[in-house]
């Protein structure tokens, strides 16, 4: 497989999982970077679809629970 077609097929498994990657942040696309490098790392350019999934349901819910923290602090005081 050709190295375009590779990306094309990474963008659109990103799009499946993370919807319209035009509304991503900096901060979202620097994680998904990170991520999608680890992926390929243990399963090479082909990774599966449900390893996505679940590395953005990991990245939600840190945050989830990050704002939550935060916001039971910021009202500690």
């Amino acid at each position: 497989m050709s190295e375009n077609s590779q990306l094309n097929k990474a963008y659109a498994l990103l799009k499946e999982v993370y919807g319209p990657l035009e509304n991503l942040s900096q901060t979202q696309w620097s994680q998904i970077e990170r991520g999608v490098k680890a992926l390929m790392k243990e399963h090479g350019p082909d990774i599966p679809l449900e390893s996505l999934k679940a590395m953005k349901n990991t990245y939600d819910n840190y945050h989830t629970e990050k704002d939550v923290a935060l916001g039971f602090m910021s009202t500690e005081q």
